[in-house]
């Protein structure tokens, strides 16, 4: 991920499971500092080769997380990126 101010810990907050499952599980990156204005984020995916299977690049805007309700403080600003099965990069 490249912006300004934000930089994403080397390591991501979660890990997949090197078994493949019957549904998708999400993966989570803290990113300190994220901006509430548009960036660029970098997707590469490698397998256990380490050779690269997916490696794309997309333009976001972070939105505010109400994650009590909005009748609460935001959370923060967040992003929700999708790989498609056919190997699409998404925002959400």
């Amino acid at each position: 991920m490249t912006t300004e101010s934000a930089t994403a810990e080397e390591t991501p907050a979660a890990s997949t499971s090197r078994h493949p499952r019957p549904y998708p599980w999400p993966g989570f990156m803290v990113i300190r500092d994220l901006p509430g204005k548009p960036i660029d984020v970098t997707l590469v995916f490698k397998n256990e080769q380490g050779a690269t299977v997916l490696d794309q690049q997309i333009s976001t805007t972070p939105k505010l997380s109400y994650p009590n309700g909005r009748h609460c403080s935001p959370g923060g600003p967040q992003v929700l990126l999708t790989v498609t099965a056919g190997g699409s990069l998404i925002a959400r």
